[in-house]
C-alpha cells in the first residue's frame, strides 16, 4: 500500500495505543470500551473523530463517574467528539448486543453498533472481553444457518439491510436534517462500501464449511481491518486497483482544505466541483475494482451470487 494509508495507519495505532493506555485503569474489569470508525480501519485522517462506546453488563441511572473520566481521557487523545446523539459515546449493556436481532427493540443505533462491532470494531479496553463477544455474536448468527454448505445467510442479510439503512440514512440527514451532504456521499462511496462489500466477502468464505469452520472463519477475518481482509480473500492482485482508488479517497480526505471544502459545498455546485467530481468518479472506478475482485474471486456458480439478489 502506498504513503497514504501507511501515514493513517501510523497516526491510528499511536492513537489506539495512547487510549489503551490512558483508559485500562479507569473503565471496570466487567466492561469493555471499542472504538468503531477510522482509527479502527487504521485509517484516521485530519478531522476524524473517534466513534466510541463502552458495554457494561447494566447501565446504571446516572453516569458514573468513570465514565466521565473516561472520555475526558479520549479526548485529551483525539479532539473531535463522536457526532451528538447518534449511536456512540455512551454506555450500553452487553446483552444488548447479544439479543434482538432483527426484532422489534433492533433500533438504528442497535444495529449499528452490532455491525461496526463485527465488521470494524477494535477494541480499547478488555482485549480479551471483546473478543468473547465478538465470538458470541458470529455464533449467534451462524447457527441460523442449517447446512454446513450454506454460506452464512443470517449473517449476510443483516449485512446487507445495515447497508441499506447507511444509504436510506444518507438522504434523510442531507435531505431533512440539512446535515453537510458532499462528505457523507464521498464517504458512503469509499469507506462505507468497503465495510460492506468486507462483510460481503466475508461471508462468501463460509460456503461449504461446517459451523465450527464458519465461525472460525469469521472471526479471523473480522479481526482484520475491511481492506486488509479484501486483500486477504481476494489476493493482492486482485484488489491492486480498488486499494489504489481508496488511497487516493484517503489523500484528498486527509487534506484539511480539501475536507472543509467538501463540508461546506452546496448541493447546486454537485456537478460542476471539481474536487466533488474527481472524488465522485474515482468512486465509481472504486465500485468496479470492488466488483471485479468479487467476480474474479467467487465464481458465477458460488452460492453468494445468488444470495445477495434473492
Amino acid at each position: 500500500m502506498d504513503s497514504t494509508f501507511s501515514k493513517t495507519t501510523a497516526a491510528s495505532n499511536d492513537a489506539l495505543k495512547n487510549l489503551r493506555e490512558s483508559l485500562e485503569p479507569i473503565v471496570p474489569a466487567d466492561a469493555v470500551a471499542l472504538t468503531c470508525g477510522s482509527y479502527s480501519r487504521r485509517e484516521a485522517t485530519v478531522g476524524s473523530d473517534l466513534d466510541f462506546y463502552v458495554l457494561v453488563p447494566d447501565v446504571p441511572d446516572h453516569e458514573p463517574d468513570w465514565f466521565t473520566e473516561a472520555k475526558t481521557a479520549i479526548t485529551a487523545v483525539v479532539k473531535k467528539p463522536p457526532a451528538a446523539g447518534g449511536a456512540f459515546d455512551s454506555l450500553n449493556r452487553i446483552e444488548e448486543l447479544l439479543t434482538n436481532f432483527g426484532g422489534n427493540k433492533d433500533t438504528n443505533q442497535t444495529i449499528t453498533r452490532r455491525m461496526l462491532y463485527l465488521l470494524e470494531g477494535d477494541y480499547l479496553t478488555n482485549e480479551t472481553l471483546f473478543k468473547s463477544i465478538r465470538r458470541n455474536i458470529i455464533e449467534h448468527y451462524v447457527s441460523g444457518t442449517r447446512e454446513d454448505h450454506s454460506i452464512a445467510q443470517y449473517l449476510l442479510n443483516d449485512i446487507i439491510r445495515y447497508w441499506r439503512t447507511i444509504t436510506v440514512d444518507y438522504a434523510f440527514k442531507t435531505q431533512e436534517e440539512n446535515k453537510p451532504w458532499a462528505i457523507r456521499n464521498i464517504k458512503l462511496v469509499f469507506s462505507r462500501k468497503l465495510i460492506y462489500a468486507s462483510g460481503l466477502f466475508s461471508v462468501a468464505m463460509t460456503a461449504d464449511r461446517s459451523h465450527d469452520a464458519k465461525v472460525e472463519i469469521l472471526e479471523k477475518l473480522f479481526s482484520m481491518t475491511p481492506l486488509d481482509r479484501l486483500i486477504d480473500i481476494c489476493g493482492e492482485s486482485r484488489t491492486r486497483g480498488l486499494v489504489k482508488s481508496y488511497n487516493l479517497f484517503l489523500s484528498r480526505i486527509d487534506d484539511a482544505g480539501t475536507r472543509a471544502h467538501l463540508e461546506e459545498l452546496q448541493k447546486n455546485e454537485r456537478d460542476t466541483d471539481a474536487i466533488f467530481r474527481e472524488l465522485k468518479n474515482e468512486g465509481y472506478h472504486f465500485a468496479s475494482e470492488l466488483m471485479m475482485a468479487f467476480e474474479k474471486t467467487f465464481h458465477s456458480t458460488h452460492p453468494i451470487h445468488r444470495a445477495v439478489i434473492f
